[in-house]
């Protein structure tokens, strides 16, 4: 494979058919950016602002400066004027008295009634953004505020005091989407505390620990359970989310460089297991691509049901093709190749890379992104998922990520081993 090669595919892709449609997209008169767009990208159907959406695309335009500073993107130098505006939004309109962020807003700032503190995700997600402004402008008080946001989820969720909306959580069961959130969050926030020398990274880096190990609970055999309660005759917890499950797999793979363990490689075996489980089972044969849900067999999920919307959904939409777990494997098929040197990652990936590259990418390259939300044939649907917005996240992070990896994949083995 040519390194070299595959990372200007992607830096081209990106800097030709995804910044264009995200600058557009930035609200100037009041900061952050609008995201309530059809699936085909051509209306904007809200102007109202969802935080979750907005850290994200303050956690982007943080990584895509940080990209252009290394000399490795072309970019506008109109995005550092769209990430103050996007942190000044958030920090002056996200938040609570009790330092809760609010799940969406309208877009002057202005706060409704029903969309308040609905959603630990949300709160995630400003930690995330605001974070990674701290990070790129070294900005000490920024990151202690973050910090103070960070132990109060922290604190929520081991209360039970939150709620999780788009995907409430029933009562008596544990969520893979906890963990997995967290450890994400605390390995950025480490990034920064380590770079500003702050106290708090020996915090960070033993919640990493924590949150490894929490997600390595919810692994039965080779297969992380979405919904844990004990009882396996529930749909619940038969069902799997393919696309999570990548994720989270390089999300435990980037906390091999945080934490001490005896046997970093069984763990990268672990990781291969999971994700190789993952892709066989969630992936469609015949019309090509991964399911959105899959039971631990394969194919439609069954099981007991207990009642709640979760599971309708999990009904409805099962065998939809979304844009975010293909993102999440190309960058992880990538990684696990980068640590293992095995030919079958390749191949992988690239089955990936071929249905991704002929499915997604919006054929009206005058809007340019993709088409994220498709039906089993790969054909666009207009259906809401779990936001009703345009995601401006996992793609550009995958591809992000991926540049990063293609730029030094051999010391990145080296520091996990």
């Amino acid at each position: 494979m040519d390194n070299e090669l595959l990372k200007h595919k992607y830096i081209e892709d990106l800097e030709r058919n995804f910044l264009p449609f995200w600058e557009k997209s930035v609200d100037d008169t009041f900061g952050g950016v609008y995201t309530c767009y059809t699936n085909s990208g051509d209306d904007l159907i809200s102007d109202r602002k969802y935080i979750w959406s907005q850290g994200r695309f303050l956690w982007l335009g943080c990584k895509l400066l940080q990209l252009k500073e290394q000399g490795i993107i072309q970019l506008s130098e109109k995005w550092s004027h769209i990430t103050d505006d996007t942190y000044s939004f958030l920090k002056n309109h996200a938040l609570m008295r009790n330092h809760h962020v609010v799940f969406a807003v309208e877009r002057n700032g202005e706060k409704i009634k029903d969309q308040m503190d609905t959603s630990i995700f949300a709160d995630c997600f400003y930690v995330l953004g605001c974070n990674a402004y701290a990070n790129l402008n070294n900005k000490v008080e920024t990151f202690e505020h973050v910090m103070l946001i960070y132990h109060t989820i922290k604190e929520r969720i081991s209360k039970n005091e939150f709620q999780s909306d788009p995907y409430p959580i029933p009562d008596g069961y544990l969520s893979h989407s906890i963990p997995m959130m967290l450890i994400n969050v605390a390995q950025e926030l480490y990034e920064t505390a380590k770079k500003l020398n702050a106290k708090e990274q020996f915090t960070l880096l033993s919640d990493i620990d924590t949150f490894f190990h929490d997600i390595l609970y919810l692994q039965n055999s080779n297969r992380i359970i979405e919904m844990y309660s004990g009882d396996s005759s529930t749909l619940l917890e038969r069902h799997m989310n393919p696309g999570h499950t990548v994720e989270c797999a390089w999300f435990i793979l980037h906390s091999l460089l945080y934490i001490e363990l005896e046997n970093k490689e069984k763990h990268i075996k672990n990781v291969e297991r999971i994700v190789k489980n993952a892709i066989t089972v969630g992936w469609d044969e015949k019309n090509g691509g991964i399911f959105r849900f899959v039971d631990k067999e394969g194919g439609r999920p069954q099981g007991k049901l207990i009642g709640t919307p979760f599971e309708e959904l999990i009904l409805e939409s099962w065998d939809t093709k979304l844009w975010w777990p293909h993102s999440e494997a190309l960058y992880s098929t990538l990684l696990l190749y980068s640590l293992t040197n095995e030919q079958t990652w390749i191949e992988k990936y690239k089955k990936v890379e071929t249905y991704v590259f002929n499915t997604f990418p919006n054929e009206n390259e005058e809007i340019g992104e993709w088409i994220q939300i498709r039906d089993r044939t790969g054909r666009p649907i207009n259906q809401i998922v779990a936001l009703p917005v345009k995601d401006p996240f996992h793609i550009i992070r995958a591809y992000i990520k991926i540049i990063e990896l293609l730029e030094g994949s051999e010391n990145f083995a080296t520091r996990i081993t």
